[in-house]
């Protein structure tokens, strides 16, 4: 923009402002006087502060674990809902009587309350380097109050956190005891339902299952060998009752002969029998051999039969070739004494064999109970292990937690041991609260500067506001550059006439008049509902003084 048209500018603005400079004024120095009189009015308000730092635990961590263990920012939230508390700022409030005109008029405790917490800041570091160091401040009329009242906040908390974390150590003793009682008591529950179930399904656990097939196994084998012994003394029975029957029958027939009651046996007969005799005992001792060792006492017994039997036939066979080789009659072979000692051994071995055979048909049919007593408790291992498992596994559980609550609750009475001998975290007041010597608030020069430019401004506001709203020519300059480029022969001043003039007068007066009434109304008002002169214009004059 050239230097010129800057400069004329400037000037016109300079034209306006001379030209409005009663609009400018009024608006300037009213606001500006407002604004002056309202700084000079507030009253000096002083800040104390003191600042606090939390001392680490003396013990080391690593020996003794607090139970305590807030991170950063909860403790710092912790720290300001604390000294903000209701309760400690009434004790406070009450003890120092921070503000006795609203005590005067009545004012609840939430209204002391709320003007404390306004009047009261706890600055916290966001430096994370600093999160252990936070500082309180508070702002008050009387520099004293002020100083005793952040002393106080500082001591109480001290005091309280102490008491809290102590509270709250015991509180984590107390509740680590009584879980720890509640889960004994379901251990011990749990535990007896365990051995209960054992105690019922003794022999069908699943511990217990290999030792079952053993069983299983061995009565198996058992059973085999009882009816192997039974099929072995049930052959040996029906052949010594057999050879008792030929026996009998060989002597019943020598007995009827001999007592002439029978008709006498033919020689041919009588071999016949002997063969017999004789293939049959080959062909037991051949069942025998296929059955028993060489060394078997019956096997010996029937091949000592057997050489008998032959020697007898051999004997029988020369006798009647040498008696009567043409003749038809039986020759007769008497029984001698061999055959009663025989046939009363093996009536004595069947008498032997016989009770043996019950018994071991008694322990067979006990075998086979037993064998079924297992195969049962084999088949319900599977099903006892499932239901064994899940008690075993609460019972586990629960014995992992009541051991890991054990543990807990020792680290527990060690941290409670640590807060009441205040060898643990606390807090400690770094810098005491400070006497304010001078006011923290209000700040009265800026205050009059921030009056001064806004009275300014509203009054060049208005000024142009009124331009733009009523344009008009106040020169010839003016209208020969705005309207005509002709140049301008004369110009005729505006002479007022005696009733412009008397209308000017009127409406000056009735200004005046309008001006007084309500400035003096507003006093009125003011002094009447809002404050009390003279003590505005007292607080005034000392905070003049105490400017100057």
């Amino acid at each position: 923009m050239p230097p010129e048209e800057s400069t004329n500018e400037l000037q016109r603005v300079f034209e306006i402002a001379w030209r409005r400079k009663w609009i400018i004024l009024v608006p300037f120095v009213s606001i500006f006087l407002l604004v002056t009189l309202w700084a000079l009015y507030q009253p000096n308000l002083y800040r104390s502060s003191s600042s606090m730092f939390v001392e680490a635990q003396e013990v080391p961590a690593d020996y003794v674990r607090s139970t305590i263990t807030d991170d950063i920012q909860t403790r710092m939230r912790s720290i300001n809902q604390r000294l903000t508390s209701r309760t400690k700022l009434l004790t406070v409030i009450k003890k120092l009587d921070l503000y006795p005109e609203l005590v005067e008029k009545g004012a609840p405790s939430e209204v002391l309350v709320a003007a404390m917490q306004k009047d009261l800041e706890v600055e916290i570091p966001t430096n994370r380097r600093d999160a252990n160091f936070f500082v309180v401040h508070f702002v008050h009329r009387d520099a004293t109050k002020a100083m005793l009242a952040v002393s106080n906040l500082v001591s109480l908390f001290v005091e309280e956190s102490l008491q809290v974390r102590e509270l709250q150590a015991e509180g984590t003793t107390k509740f680590i005891e009584d879980e720890l009682e509640k889960l004994k008591t379901i251990l011990e529950e749990q535990e007896q339902a365990v051995q209960s179930y054992k105690a019922r399904y003794m022999g069908e656990l699943p511990d217990q299952l290999d030792a079952n097939l053993r069983m299983l196994d061995n009565l198996q084998l058992q059973l085999t060998s009882n009816q192997e012994s039974q099929r072995e003394l049930d052959g040996r029975l029906m052949m010594l009752e057999q050879e008792i029957s030929r026996l009998e029958g060989e002597m019943d027939a020598a007995n009827s002969i001999s007592t002439g009651e029978g008709e006498a046996p033919v020689t041919s007969t009588t071999l016949n029998q002997l063969v017999a005799r004789r293939d049959a005992l080959r062909q037991r001792i051949a069942n025998m051999e296929s059955m028993y060792t060489d060394q078997h006492p019956d096997l010996l017994a029937a091949r000592r039969e057997l050489s008998r039997v032959e020697n007898s036939l051999k004997s029988a066979r020369e006798e009647l070739a040498m008696v009567q080789p043409s003749s038809r009659a039986p020759v007769i072979v008497a029984p001698g004494p061999g055959y009663s000692m025989e046939l009363n051994n093996l009536r004595r071995q069947l008498t032997e064999i016989r009770p043996r055979l019950a018994s071991l048909q008694q322990e067979e049919t006990a075998l086979h109970g037993r064998i079924t007593q297992y195969q049962r408790r084999v088949e319900a291992a599977p099903r006892r292990e499932q239901q064994l498992t899940q008690l075993t596994r609460d019972y586990e559980n629960t014995k992992t937690s009541y051991e890991d609550l054990l543990n807990k609750r020792m680290e527990a009475q060690m941290s409670e041991n640590l807060e009441k001998r205040q060898k643990g975290e606390k807090f400690q007041i770094l810098d005491a609260a400070n006497f304010p010597e001078k006011p923290y608030l209000p700040n009265r020069p800026k205050i009059m500067a921030m009056g001064f430019a806004g009275g300014m401004g509203a009054g060049m506001g208005l000024a142009l506001l009124l331009e733009a709203l009523f344009p008009a020519f106040y020169s010839l300059k003016q209208v020969q550059l705005q309207v005509s480029d002709m140049p301008i022969a004369f110009a005729i001043p505006h002479i007022s006439s005696q009733a412009e003039r008397t209308r000017s007068r009127r409406r000056a007066a009735v200004g005046l008049l309008l001006f007084v009434g309500v400035s003096g109304l507003s006093i009125y008002l003011l002094n009447r509902y809002v404050v009390d002169l003279g003590e505005f214009m007292n607080v005034v004059k000392t905070n003049v003084k105490g400017m100057l």
